[in-house]
């Protein structure tokens, strides 16, 4: 049996993409947690029945708020440079639409899509690869890899998942010593760090790391990373001198 709408959101113009704007709109605001097809019925100043002549359920919306978010990604910075650069561009990209929408980007990074938004994005990654002379499973494999790395990064630095440090100085002291306290020598040595999350010096670090692996992997020279290394609080490179894996310890 279809539902059907009053006809009021016909008359005021509403289309399947007005709705879906409205919803990433009330979802930047208010989180995703906290949404519905009633609230945002609200705030269209429609009846939720109305809604149904454009999305057929929460869900089907949801998925279209993510392909919306994906969509509106410019990658045109990816396509240019060696492939090493190329990656760094679509990952900073990819990160920066993350960071305009800290409340809804997380849709994008756990609802399959598989609109041509979500296609375009993942040809744009895979095209840094092929001049590595992977095979095409290697290539998916690596591109499996720099998704996990990038959802999970992401979701972590937009507080939707869970982490041992924090970003607020007035709590490492005690994040130091609730790992300290556990006596465990080597969460000792390491508590100054783990207490403490800088997100964009362990973003920077974990793309270096996988490009030093790809490159290690395909047999081809690691460029060393970008001329300005990002730094910690306390001044020390994010990566030794010289790249990921490249002297130092």
């Amino acid at each position: 049996m279809s539902v059907r709408g009053t006809g009021r959101g016909r008359r005021l113009g509403l289309t399947r993409e007005k709705v879906t704007e409205a919803a990433l709109k009330l979802i930047d605001r208010d989180g995703p947690d906290s949404f519905s097809l009633r609230r945002l019925a609200t705030e269209l100043d429609v009846e939720v029945m109305s809604l149904y002549n454009h999305v057929p359920n929460k869900e089907a919306l949801l998925n279209g708020v993510a392909e919306l978010l994906l969509a509106r990604i410019d990658f045109t910075g990816a396509d240019t440079g060696t492939w090493q650069d190329r990656i760094r561009a679509h990952a900073i990209a990819f990160r920066a639409a993350a960071q305009q929408h800290p409340k809804a980007f997380h849709l994008v990074c756990v609802r399959p899509t598989q609109s041509p938004a979500s296609l375009q994005s993942i040809r744009s990654a895979l095209a840094a690869l092929t001049e590595l002379g992977l095979t095409p499973e290697e290539q998916v494999h690596a591109l499996r890899g720099y998704v996990a790395f990038m959802s999970g990064s992401i979701m972590r630095e937009l507080g939707s998942a869970i982490t041992v440090g924090t970003v607020d100085p007035g709590q490492v002291r005690q994040r130091i010593d609730e790992i300290t306290a556990t006596g465990d020598p080597l969460l000792s040595a390491t508590a100054p760090h783990l207490a403490v999350s800088d997100h964009d010096v362990e973003f920077h670090y974990g793309i270096e790391l996988l490009i030093a692996g790809l490159a290690t992997r395909a047999g081809v020279p690691y460029d060393g990373g970008p001329p300005t290394t990002p730094r910690t609080d306390r001044g020390r490179a994010a990566w030794p001198e010289g790249g990921v894996g490249r002297g130092g310890s």
